[in-house]
């Protein structure tokens, strides 16, 4: 069995697999996989005629997504799931799958019942907003979000434009002059973000995510890309803004979606990872609920 390490030219056959069904979960866009396969082994097989993405950090066990199969053969999920079950067992890994949505997790214990152990994951649970309720901010739950929004508009004379191939090199550059000024204290997973970022930034003719860039007396403050997780819900992966422009992250949040989300219902703003400052900025703009997230790792006394 030959894993592939995940590359730029992957991408359209595995967003043919994403795109054949209702994908709920924030990790599996090809942008997601690729912003994140520099930090982490990434790798994908077909078997069965299913997508399986297999995932590793250094020095711990790999894990795999749910496999995605174009029709939703459960037969060969079920197929599928076993062989690599098997494959894990010869290696002597414990076998997991995580980010199930709870309808991955449904299906799984319908196939396979009595097989996994289930752990809710709320850290990487997925935020849901209203896309309407996000560009219009109205009511009094949004009265901060508005209030700091006002007090940018009436102290700056932004404007709004897509990246482009005219200004792509600016934002690159535009970003690693910020980056270079918290390098030196940025955590690991900050420096691999960055990483991400740059590398996808560098392959935006190929990809598929849109980005939403602010100006203030021509200069980038801000910005912000995401791209469509379904057919109702649009997902943003990343959002950076200069802090000395007070109010320029709800400028990002709310003129993204306006200029290039509004046909969309629902906005997915990916997990808090247990940080207790991105729940609460996450927290701070009312999502509708939580996509909650599952991983499943085999029963120790399971037997086939």
């Amino acid at each position: 069995m030959q894993w592939k390490p995940l590359d730029i030219e992957d991408k359209e056959l595995l967003t043919s697999f994403f795109t054949s069904c209702n994908i709920l979960v924030s990790d599996l866009t090809f942008t997601n996989l690729y912003l994140w396969h520099y930090a982490r082994h990434i790798s994908w097989i077909i078997l069965n005629d299913c997508l399986i993405i297999k995932t590793q950090y250094p020095n711990q066990n790999p894990f795999i997504f749910y496999p995605i199969h174009k029709q939703n053969d459960l037969g060969r999920k079920k197929q599928t799931i076993l062989q690599l079950q098997e494959i894990c067992k010869a290696k002597g890994l414990r076998f997991s799958i995580h980010s199930l949505s709870q309808v991955d997790k449904e299906e799984l214990e319908s196939l396979l019942p009595n097989t996994f152990d289930f752990i809710y994951r709320e850290d990487r649970s997925d935020y849901i907003y209203s896309a309407p309720e996000l560009i219009e901010l109205k009511g009094k739950k949004y009265h901060k979000k508005k209030t700091h929004l006002n007090r940018f508009t009436e102290r700056y004379a932004f404007t709004y434009e897509a990246l482009n191939i005219e200004n792509l090199d600016e934002l690159i550059t535009t970003y690693q002059s910020w980056f270079g000024k918290i390098s030196d204290t940025a955590s690991d997973g900050l420096k691999n973000e960055y990483i991400g970022i740059i590398e996808s930034l560098k392959q935006f003719s190929k990809l598929d995510f849109k980005v939403g860039i602010l100006r203030v007396e021509d200069k980038i403050i801000a910005f912000s890309f995401g791209e469509p997780l379904n057919s109702d819900t649009v997902v943003i992966h990343i959002e950076k803004a200069d802090i000395e422009y007070q109010g320029a992250y709800q400028a990002i949040n709310r003129e993204f979606l306006a200029h290039e989300w509004s046909a969309y219902s629902y906005v997915n703003r990916e997990e808090d990872l247990g940080i207790e400052g991105l729940r609460k900025a996450k927290q701070s703009y009312h999502p509708l609920f939580l996509q909650a997230k599952f991983d499943a790792t085999l029963k120790m006394d399971f037997k086939k």
